[in-house]
């Protein structure tokens, strides 16, 4: 059997609903992508010079002293007025005809595309993600940046189309009712920090495709089995991820850890452990084939600074970060996700729970610099409790299938655990190095798949009667809050 005879029988496989809801994912971020100025998605400034640099020289940004944009670039951002509205939300982007034309005439001129390189706060990042985005921008007819731009941006949709697709197989393997798996990949694919985030030029659009890749990997094998070609695709998919960008390294741990269990539970267990070998066999020889890029060819430290100045930053030394103790880094991680005990120093002037994660799930845009008002967050936060309530309590009438599957829910676990205690464990020290927060709702994204299941479990736990009117509620909440969101984002930037 050939490999395009196999894809094909898996996609014939997947039920057309899956691909309508890719297709649907596809067509919102889409949206998202036209609706949003140049720039102005968090980061993007620094990850398409990476793009561009990489398009340029085949090699990460990574010169000391350099500037940190290509003349076409730096020149581009400041003919879209990108410094005076960055941050100011009473400020909007270019809108009257001289304003455009002095854009035209910047993508009209002879400058350098290629004299950026220097190191930028994503240099340390692996470039799997901007080595993709670096063949559409170069197969892109034009080559002016904001054509070029548009065209990456759209290779970032598809990758969200991927995401939901995989949240949908996700689905699938969890729950018997076919319904529930159209209903969480919909509210995936309308989520509207989503499809912002994934609207962009950015690794996190990747990083989310290979994490629900992965938990719908594990998913497959706890439900029917860990066979080699399941271990290699796992392998395939840790590898991806790893190599997107190194946020995904906190998912790492737990995705091991579950593919031990499903060594120890195989009956007979030593067929299954050429599938566990063929895992980290995949996931290790990326890793020594970047290491390998890193230095001989790049001729920069192992890991590209990333893993070594996480690791030199958590005792302090040439980073510039003191040393932070355990008590401090404890009391720090816990209050950015539950409330202050009596006995903790306070780290936060304001309630992360609500402030960062639950507005920042609702939507915060921009470079965090677009909001909706006070009163639509009190009305969310009003029909979300509900909702979570009923989600446990779906959890609660499944009870006994969960004690069955305690080794998948251990690995589920893991994996938050490790995503959340990595952003505290990164967040402290940014703060500390910078003065400034380091938490955005976007970093919780590659949870989208757990999203999903709880979605689909306050649906379920309504009952037979009213759980597919209560999912068919879900997701057109979902949807106008995605378009209410986009209107927003035009209102405050074309106003």
């Amino acid at each position: 059997m050939t490999a395009l005879h196999r894809a094909r029988e898996v996609a014939a496989g997947i039920p057309a609903a899956g691909w309508w809801c890719a297709a649907i994912a596809l067509v919102n971020v889409t949206v998202w992508a036209f609706v949003t100025p140049p720039f102005h998605v968090p980061d993007e400034t620094v990850h398409v010079a990476y793009v561009q640099h990489f398009a340029e020289h085949a090699a990460p940004p990574d010169e000391p002293g350099g500037p940190a944009f290509a003349s076409q670039q730096a020149l581009l951002l400041d003919a879209l007025h990108f410094p005076q509205t960055v941050g100011h939300a009473d400020t909007g982007t270019i809108w009257s005809e001289s304003q455009d034309d002095t854009v035209d005439d910047v993508e009209a001129g002879d400058l350098s595309a290629g004299d950026g390189g220097g190191i930028v706060s994503n240099s340390n990042q692996p470039p799997l993600f901007y080595a993709l985005e670096t063949g559409v921008y170069l197969a892109t007819p034009a080559d002016d940046l904001l054509d070029r731009l548009v065209s990456v941006r759209l290779v970032s949709a598809l990758l969200a189309a991927m995401t939901t697709l995989f949240v949908f197989l996700f689905m699938r393997e969890l729950f018997a009712e076919a319904w529930t798996w159209t209903v969480g990949a919909l509210a995936v694919a309308f989520q509207p920090v989503f499809g912002f985030i994934s609207g962009g030029v950015t690794p996190d659009a990747l990083l989310f495709t290979a994490s629900a890749a992965l938990f719908f990997g594990l998913a497959r094998a706890f439900r029917r089995g860990l066979t080699t070609r399941r271990g290699l695709g796992i392998g395939l998919v840790l590898a991806v991820g790893v190599l997107a960008k190194l946020n995904f390294v906190a998912l790492v741990p737990g995705a091991l850890l579950g593919l031990g269990l499903l060594v120890l539970r195989a009956r007979p267990r030593r067929p299954a452990l050429p599938s566990l070998g063929a895992a980290a066999g995949v996931l290790g020889l990326a890793a020594l084939g970047y290491i390998a890029l890193n230095r001989l060819v790049w001729d920069r430290s192992a890991w590209g600074g990333g893993i070594e100045a996480a690791a030199t930053t958590a005792t302090g030394g040439p980073a510039g970060v003191p040393g932070i103790g355990l008590t401090e880094q404890l009391s720090y991680s816990w209050q950015l996700y539950l409330p202050r005990l009596p006995f903790m120093s306070d780290q936060f002037a304001y309630f992360p729970p609500y402030e960062v994660w639950f507005r920042g799930t609702i939507g915060i845009f921009g470079w965090l610099d677009t909001s909706f008002g006070v009163w639509v967050y009190r009305v969310a936060l009003a029909l979300a409790i509900p909702l979570v309530l009923l989600a446990a309590l779906g959890l609660w009438q499944r009870r006994s299938a969960l004690v069955q599957r305690w080794p998948e829910l251990l690995t589920w676990a893991t994996m938050v655990a490790g995503l959340l205690g990595s952003i505290g464990f990164l967040g402290i020290r940014y703060r500390t190095d910078s003065g400034f927060a380091f938490e955005q709702a976007r970093y919780l994204l590659p949870l989208l798949p757990l999203y999903a299941a709880g979605v689909a479990l306050a649906a379920l736990a309504a009952g037979r009667r009213w759980g597919r009117q209560l999912g068919a509620a879900i997701v057109l909440l979902a949807l106008a809050q995605g378009v209410f969101a986009q209107l927003l984002v035009i209102a405050r930037f074309y106003a």
